[in-house]
């Protein structure tokens, strides 16, 4: 659908307030001329990229290669204090090679080069996703790789994590000394299995590691099916995480990514990427303001009494989007925390407890900061273990299943939609043959504007990924791996390299608007 076009003077007050939102190093971005109020600039994003380069060498690789770029000489002391916040205990930082990330690394490290005699490429696959059920890289070190070096325990796998099992007893002992079981980056809340909370974390561990287990099986022989392209592969993947009890969007994304990075001849994620919840905000937004997507005002306009914004008063709004099953908590358009309903376990519980934590945003006037998204996080989760408090029944998954067929306009495409959605069932070729989403086809034409940019920071961006690439592939000239993902094609980033950075660059954008 084509996007109506939003007149505005330049000087007029909804442009002024546009560019504050996005900050100074990006006001060139507005558009005045009848067009969006707000378009990504290239040029800029190439100069966030650098610096992403920059610094993923000096923090990982010992070197530090200087800008020639101007506009990134500009925003790297910016782009610097901004990444730095997030490196360490955080783990938040992805550096502009997703293999580098702190978890994927650790993979390619410890279980992917790990000098285990027994253990051949099924047995690194497996492990990987053991260790990706809980991605502590000291529980997965100190207390299951002990067992994983043990051919015996290899016979029944699954077994080895049942309830009462050396290896929960091992793991509760392990959280008996303080230690955290799952990265903080994790929004989990385990089921209630049993009283004790420390002893709950660990049965709903165990259990999860299981799915993941058999999930590898399921998938081991499909990444190895010569029979089937990287397209058909990808839809069947896709298709088998999800299938799996409490795997979302974001576990598709995580798990896609790890069996990329395991196998990088498949090409899993060069045309296509699943979107994670933490990132698909910014992504659909980003995608619109492009005209790439249909708007969110577009989508609103369609009868849906439930998707409406939910006004608090005193800039605060509560934001659903239930088609991706996200009620955000936004003041001044900007977002301080968000309820899933893989989090709550269903739409309208999330709801409740997001227009709960926008009620106490109004009441106590907070403001969005980090200090304050960590309150918000905290009274978050004392109101999902709160069994008094109270879910109004709105119907919300209901209407969500009705927008997802809405979302398809034409009748032709929604009788075609319907019917793959019932043979996908069953009919694992239908499954196979899948096209990709919208926001899946919206990314490969962002891709292609991207990629094939001339701007002149995209310029010293392709020679400066020349350089850092061959000093990468010398310093990790041990770990075959990481030295894969280190030959680029001229203009060629993949879409799950440019989905994860596009996200970093509109957070570093958000983060500029609240230093100025």
């Amino acid at each position: 659908m084509k996007r109506k076009a939003v007149s505005a003077p330049p000087n007029s007050p909804a442009v002024k307030l546009a560019k504050k939102a996005i900050g100074a190093k990006a006001q060139t971005a507005l558009k005045t001329d009848g067009d969006k109020v707000r378009k990504m600039e290239v040029g800029q994003f190439y100069a966030f990229a650098q610096c992403s380069l920059r610094m993923e060498a000096k923090t990982l690789m010992g070197r530090d290669f200087e800008l020639s770029d101007p506009e990134a000489k500009k925003i790297w002391p910016d782009a610097e204090k901004f990444t730095t916040r997030n490196l360490g205990k955080n783990e938040k930082w992805v550096p502009c090679h997703t293999v580098l990330g702190c978890h994927e690394i650790f993979l390619v490290e410890e279980v992917h080069h790990a000098k285990v005699n027994f253990w051949t490429d099924y047995h690194r696959f497996v492990a990987m996703f053991i260790f990706r059920c809980h991605c502590k890289r000291d529980l997965f070190s100190e207390v299951q790789m002990p067992f994983l070096k043990e051919k015996a325990f290899w016979k029944n796998l699954s077994a080895g994590f049942n309830a009462g099992s050396k290896m929960e007893k091992d793991v509760l002992k392990f959280r008996s000394k303080g230690n955290a079981l799952q990265t903080s980056c994790f929004l989990i809340i385990p089921e209630r299995i049993l009283p004790d909370d420390d002893k709950n974390l660990v049965r709903n561990i165990m259990i999860r590691t299981q799915r993941l287990v058999g999930l590898a099986d399921v998938l081991w022989p499909i990444v190895h099916d010569k029979g089937t392209s990287s397209s058909e592969k990808y839809n069947l993947i896709s298709h088998y995480i999800s299938q799996v009890k409490t795997l979302g969007p974001t576990w598709v994304k995580m798990l896609m990514v790890c069996v990329d990075i395991c196998l990088p001849q498949l090409k899993l994620l060069h045309d296509r990427c699943e979107v994670g919840v933490g990132a698909g905000d910014p992504m659909r937004n980003l995608m619109e303001d492009e005209g790439l997507l249909q708007s969110s005002d577009e989508r609103s306009s369609k009868k849906t009494v439930s998707s409406d914004k939910l006004d608090l008063g005193d800039g605060v709004t509560v934001n659903p989007s239930l088609r991706s099953g996200i009620i955000a908590v936004a003041r001044d358009g900007v977002q301080l925390i968000q309820v899933t309903k893989g989090m709550a376990g269903n739409l309208d519980k999330a709801y409740a407890i997001a227009a709960a934590l926008g009620r106490l945003a109004v009441a106590k006037k907070i403001k969005v900061t980090d200090a304050t998204k960590e309150f918000m996080k905290l009274r978050r989760q004392e109101i999902f273990e709160d069994k008094t408090f109270k879910v109004p029944k709105l119907g919300l998954d209901e209407k969500a299943a009705e927008i997802s067929i809405a979302f398809v306009p034409k009748t032709a495409e929604r009788l075609r939609f319907l019917a793959e959605e019932r043979a996908s069932k069953n009919d694992i070729d239908c499954i196979r043959a899948k096209e990709p989403s919208d926001s899946q086809a919206a990314l490969q034409t962002l891709c292609g504007r991207i990629n094939n940019s001339d701007a002149n920071s995209a310029r010293h961006f392709w020679t400066l990924l020349k350089t850092v690439e061959k000093h990468a592939r010398g310093f990790y000239k041990d770990l075959p791996l990481v030295v894969a993902q280190m030959k680029t094609g001229d203009r060629d980033l993949s879409a799950v390299t440019l989905q994860v950075q596009l996200c970093e660059f509109r957070q570093f954008e958000n983060y500029m608007s609240r230093q100025h």
